[in-house]
């Protein structure tokens, strides 16, 4: 009989206010439709941003090397990659440069990196023109072709040890022999790419580093690693990365606390909406009581019916948000257009069960005790007065 009564009082055709039911449960939906998909796309830009740092510039995990002889790191990689939980091991190295394109453009304060090109490193990377890692020649970003075209030589100023002086500056002109492009806008404009041999013929004293991707969880392939190696110090991406990686979580605190704002606004939409709906039925709730009907059970019909109406939002809120999600490829190119990326969302059903279950507790609580002050009322006084206070 609850039940039956609480649906009567909800969304019935018989029910003159069911417009008020309607609206209260639309706009619960647009609210969880909201949180959802700001979440959403939150959570998707911080991932692609982590995946291209993983992919480009720190890896899962890198390991400085206190020796710059390639056979020997070639083997170390070798070794590394017989570990079970590392997938590919590989050198490379780096070192900071000047670099002056044609026309008499400004020079470009860079790095050149030498790099084994493997696993995810190698999927990122697409070749425009030319030949990437070809000895002796640059590969420069598609970013840098109106002063860097392909075949274009480039002067480059890098700094060596000197004999008299720590460090002494040294130039050398080099063509450039291919153009690539990535997915990470940072490492396309600041990075030029060429091979071990031709790196260190630049500077014989650059630092030698072990790249490693992972599946596993770069902390756990660290450990796995100085277990093995136990003179090796493996960097896992977040320590290489810490100041941008405490900038992140910064970032997901501050996300936290709009959702924390925007759970606020759904809070007092919940009280606000459920003082309305039950200043509606104050004379049914009057009817019921003139009727013989006991104050628990009309406390219980008319908090059924306000979990009914949440539920009815909640639920619609949760298939826009699967439609968002379902038709956002559709838009993809418009956020590409603005923000240069191609983003994969995606609804984290943990979080989204939990603001569910908050939601429906909210109504009910909100209905029970607005129930409970008016059932404390005379019935005639619910039937002469618009609203009981």
């Amino acid at each position: 009989m609850v039940l039956f009564l609480a649906k009567r009082y909800a969304f019935s055709r018989e029910n003159r206010h069911k417009g008020t039911s309607v609206r209260i449960a639309f706009g619960l939906a647009l609210c969880l439709f909201a949180i959802t998909m700001v979440l959403s796309f939150m959570q998707a830009l911080q991932e692609d941003q982590f995946v291209d740092i993983r992919t480009f510039e720190s890896f899962d995990v890198q390991i400085p090397l206190t020796f710059t002889d390639l056979s020997r790191g070639n083997a170390l990689a070798l070794e590394l990659e017989e570990l079970a939980l590392v997938d590919h091991a590989f050198l490379f190295s780096e070192i900071p440069v000047l670099i002056q394109g044609r026309g008499g453009s400004p020079a470009l304060a860079g790095r050149i990196r030498a790099i084994q090109s493997k696993g995810a490193f190698s999927e990122g990377l697409h070749l425009y023109r030319g030949e990437l890692f070809k000895e002796s020649t640059l590969s420069c970003s598609y970013l840098h072709i109106a002063s860097m075209p392909l075949g274009e030589t480039v002067e480059v100023t890098l700094l060596k040890k000197g004999k008299q002086a720590t460090v002494i500056p040294s130039q050398r002109k080099m063509p450039i022999g291919g153009i690539y492009y990535t997915s990470m806008y940072d490492f396309d404009s600041s990075t030029f790419l060429t091979d071990m041999d031709t790196l260190y013929s630049l500077n014989a004293d650059a630092p030698l580093f072990l790249g490693i991707f992972s599946k596993a969880k770069s902390d756990l392939v660290a450990q796995q690693i100085m277990e093995r190696f136990p003179t090796l110090e493996p960097v896992t991406w977040k320590e290489a990365n810490a100041s941008l990686y405490g900038a992140m979580q910064l970032e997901q605190s501050m996300m936290t606390l709009m959702l924390l704002l925007m759970v606020a606004v759904i809070i007092i939409h919940i009280r606000n909406s459920s003082r309305r709906l039950l200043l509606a039925k104050q004379r049914e709730i009057a009817m019921l009581r003139s009727m013989g009907l006991p104050k628990r059970i009309v406390q219980q019909v008319f908090v059924v019916q306000a979990l009914l109406v949440a539920l009815v939002g909640v639920l619609a809120g949760i298939a826009l948000s699967l439609a968002g999600i379902l038709l956002y490829p559709n838009f993809s190119q418009l956020v590409y257009r603005s923000l240069g990326v191609h983003l994969s969302l995606a609804i984290k059903v943990p979080g989204l069960f939990i603001l569910v279950a908050a939601i429906l507790c909210l109504s009910g609580f909100a209905s029970y005790v607005g129930t409970r002050r008016i059932l404390r009322a005379d019935i005639m006084e619910m039937f002469t007065h618009d609203e009981i206070q």
